[in-house]
């Protein structure tokens, strides 16, 4: 480690005192590869791998600034003379943020408003940090993998329940670390291009319980309410959250249970042959959500040393949902053009609850970890105009295992996940209920060794996977029957990385066999990945990814007889086994500028998937079947996703533009009568007609946060979409253009804060024709101490409806749905 590592300490030549905070950087030519900061005992230390003399600088402000040529590794001390610097005049101001390596910290005293009462409402003012609607929290437009505060992820993902919880003013700074390693025992070994988000706490705050209590009431055409206790304390040994929260404002709480990190490196896939209908539209959630909630959880995190700590978690969401919306699909198909139409009102009851408990112990020379979890959930989605009721439930248990072990310059590692699980579900139907059982007992069990020398490392992984699955289907004519998808697989994943200086690349050749029993199919999966970085200095930053993968069917797909979905939707498989080829290529670059407080990504994205099998779809006005056929047919995506985030120190401002632009091609099979063969553009087999299909999309999002005083706070936030389709070579769907427009103006008098809010949507409905909706808010709020009081009213000029289209494939849908009315609501909340 000596012979690779330049070391030593920086001194006072007078003193003899260390001196830290000593900038060390080396130089190649005029340009700096590397740097170092000297800690409290004056100490630094670099990574040396140059064979070639290179220069070393050393500065400090109050002292002379030294220059050595340095041709290997060592130990280098220098003592510095000090200077006097004559200086003009000058403003100094504190910076906001700072840089270390892979690390960004943001001082977040230099963010934070008054106006702001959880950490959320400061992240969202961070340059190169943004905070979506759900809560998902982005750096440079990626999803964190790890939320942490003071180095524990309390939450295991389900950061909401701080998010929303803990008091701004509770936290000094907020850290984002790039290429995260959460294994100790990897770090060093193999490259990690996760990102972890890490919140400092202010020292007062450490360790001390922060409670929240809020008691709101109100009225629209019923009694609102909202109400909401919690309690935090986090420090850097023990840590607890625990909330309850209940409200029929629109706010989902469900959220708060929601896993968000981007890690999913513990997730596996459950089917299921029933969906409820998604309660969705491109308006914010609270606008539409009609809601009765309740929501608990509790957390608890004991860590015992640097090493040891146990995690355990238990959550419980109980949802009342209804929706009233009228929904127009037209589907454009060679020979004419079926419109289907539906009104109907929607009811959905839903409970859902986790259990969970996760041990770690994590060191440098070794690691393991368990987590076990207990998930169950049921849903009852109604829709009486359409005498249709679905209900959809699923009870799982899950166990991870992984460990892992260092042995001089090897790594040995051994991870097991398993899972049983029990999904039921049911179609109830004026004319007879479909039911549905899955029961389904997963293995994966896998070995790894790992070797790393001279910046090249080997890493093998072996492991078998099987899979136990018994499906049922049984309807009111009592016709049942079942049938096996079951599963094993052997897997050899040989996988080679080789870092120098600015460059790392990677392969990996992933090489599965893979036995489904009942179906008697084989098949052999070759899916290698390329991954090359290019690390031009501490700014820019480019990768180049690519990847094979095929795959076959999941178990839905393997169903050998046609099954029902909803009230008029039927699929048959039709006895195919489909399968999949996809190619994927990406092309990542990025510069980032601490300094300037500027962010810019863009990333180009290419994919092709080949498939054996296609749809077919017959429509009628009462009926749509989609039944799988033997053809070959591919989709084509383009997609180019670019980031932008500026900060203005001066102004108090930030900046950012969100940029996407997507092309899609595919193919689409559609069974017409015969007497309309000849005016198609290209036939198939049977009475089955070939059209091809392209959608463009751009989308451009800029946002902005403003407060050039203290008194005043302005937040603007755009969305264009813009989108076009065709079909076939005759049928041209007019673009759609959609605009929306959200402002919130807050001005404070003291203790007083008054917020306005407005939100513009242009939305295009097609043939020709668009809406123009406004909606506005307005709240008053009290703070003194301890204490908030808030009055608002929602939704001013009482909108009670919505509309907008979409595009997909082969068809458009409209929808018109009913909004909340204008609602009066008074809250009151107490923290200490």
């Amino acid at each position: 480690m000596q012979a690779q590592t330049l070391s030593g300490t920086i001194s006072d030549e007078e003193s003899k005192t260390p001196l830290e905070g000593v900038m060390i950087s080396v130089l190649r030519g005029n340009m700096m590869i590397d740097y170092a900061l000297t800690d409290a005992q004056g100490r630094y230390s670099l990574p040396w791998k140059h064979n070639t003399t290179l220069q070393i600088s050393v500065s400090m402000l109050g002292y002379k600034h030294e220059i050595r040529n340095v041709s290997m590794a060592g130990v280098l001390n220098i003592l510095l003379q000090s200077e006097s610097i004559l200086l003009k005049e000058v403003q100094i101001r504190p910076g906001r943020i700072s840089t270390r390596k892979d690390t960004v910290r943001y001082n977040l005293a230099e963010f934070i408003s008054s106006k702001d009462v959880h950490i959320k409402d400061v992240l969202k003012r961070l340059p190169g940090v943004d905070v979506e609607e759900n809560g998902q929290v982005t750096y440079k437009g990626k999803s964190i993998d790890h939320f942490l505060v003071e180095g524990m992820d309390v939450t295991g993902g389900r950061y909401n329940q701080i998010n929303n919880n803990l008091s701004a003013k509770a936290v000094k700074a907020a850290e984002i670390m790039e290429n995260y390693q959460s294994v100790k025992a990897l770090k060093g070994k193999i490259n990690s291009d996760e990102v972890a988000l890490n919140l400092q706490l202010d020292p007062q705050a450490r360790d001390q319980w922060i409670v929240n209590n809020t008691l709101g009431l109100g009225w629209n055409e019923a009694m609102l309410w909202d109400a909401s206790v919690n309690a935090l304390q986090l420090g850097k040994g023990n840590q607890s959250i625990y909330s309850y929260k209940t409200n029929n404002t629109g706010t989902d709480l469900s959220r708060e249970q929601t896993v968000l990190s981007n890690n999913t490196s513990q997730e596996i896939p459950l089917y299921d042959f029933l969906t409820q209908p998604a309660i969705s539209a491109p308006l914010d959630k609270e606008r539409l959500l009609f809601n009765q909630t309740h929501t608990i959880n509790a957390n608890r995190m004991y860590k015992w040393n640097d090493e040891q700590s146990l995690r355990l978690q238990a959550g419980y969401t109980h949802d009342r949902i209804r929706q009233e919306r009228r929904n127009t699909q037209i589907f454009y198909q060679p020979d004419d053009t079926i419109s289907i139409n539906e009104t109907y009102n929607y009811h959905l009851l839903s409970d859902a609850a986790h259990l969970e408990a996760n041990y770690e112990n994590n060191s440098s020379k070794h690691y393991l970890v368990n987590r076990f979890l207990l998930e169950g959930e049921s849903n009852r989605g109604a829709s009486p105009e359409l005498q249709q009721t679905i209900r959809t439930s699923q009870l799982a248990a899950k166990n991870f295992f992984n460990f892992i072990r260092n042995r001089d310059n090897t790594t040995w590692e051994f991870n097991s996940a398993t899972q049983y699980a029990y999904v039921p579900s049911s179609l109830s139907l004026s004319n007879g209920k479909n039911k549905y059982e899955q029961q389904n007992l997963y293995t994966d069990n896998k070995g790894r060794y790992l070797k790393k020398h001279n910046g090249f490392t080997r890493q093998y992984t072996a492991g078998m996977q099987g899979e136990w699955d018994k499906v049922y289907l049984s309807d009111t004519s009592s016709n049942k029957e079942s049938y096996s998808p079951s599963n094993f697989s052997i897997y050899l994943t040989p996988y080679f990385e080789l870092e120098r200086n600015k460059w790392l690349v990677s392969l990996s050749t992933p090489v599965k066999y893979k036995r489904y029993f009942e179906q008697q199919r084989s098949f052999l999966f070759f899916t290698p990945k390329v991954y090359l970085r290019y690390q031009l200095d501490y700014h820019w930053k480019f990768s180049l990814y690519g990847r094979l993968n095929r795959s076959a069917g999941d178990i839905t797909d393997l169903c050998p007889s046609i099954y029902r979905t909803d009230y008029r939707t039927w699929r048959n498989g039709n006895g195919l086994f489909p399968v999949s080829t996809e190619q994927l290529c990406n092309l990542y670059g990025e510069y980032k500028n601490t300094v300037q407080e500027f962010f810019i990504t863009a990333t180009l994205a290419y994919q092709r998937t080949h498939y054996n099998t296609l749809n077919e779809q017959s429509i009628s006005e009462d009926a749509l079947v989609y039944t799988r056929r033997k053809h070959r047919n591919y989709t084509n995506n383009w997609s180019l996703f670019s980031t932008f985030s500026k900060g203005f120190f001066d102004w108090n401002l930030k900046t950012s533009l969100n940029l996407q632009l997507s092309r899609s091609t595919g193919q689409q099979l559609t069974k017409i009568s015969n007497t309309a063969s000849s005016a198609t553009p290209k036939e198939t087999s049977g009475n089955s007609l070939l059209q091809n299909y392209r959608y463009d999309y751009l989308k451009i999002e800029p946002k902005l946060i403003w407060s050039p005083t203290e008194a005043f706070e302005a937040e603007y936030h755009a969305t264009i979409g813009y989108g076009g389709s065709k079909i076939g070579s005759d049928t041209h769907l007019t673009p759609l253009l959609d605009f929306v427009q959200r402002l919130h103006l807050t001005y404070s008098i003291g203790h007083l804060d008054f917020r306005l809010s407005g939100e513009y949507y242009r939305n295009d409905l097609g043939n020709q024709t668009h809406l123009n909706t406004i909606l506005a808010d307005a709240a008053l709020v009290y703070k003194r101490k301890k204490w908030r009081i808030e009055a608002e009213v929602n939704n001013l000029f009482n909108k009670r409806e919505y509309a907008y289209t979409i595009y997909s494939a082969t068809q458009s849908y409209t929808s018109r749905l009913n909004i909340r009315p204008r609602e009066v609501l008074a809250k009151i909340s107490i923290s200490y």
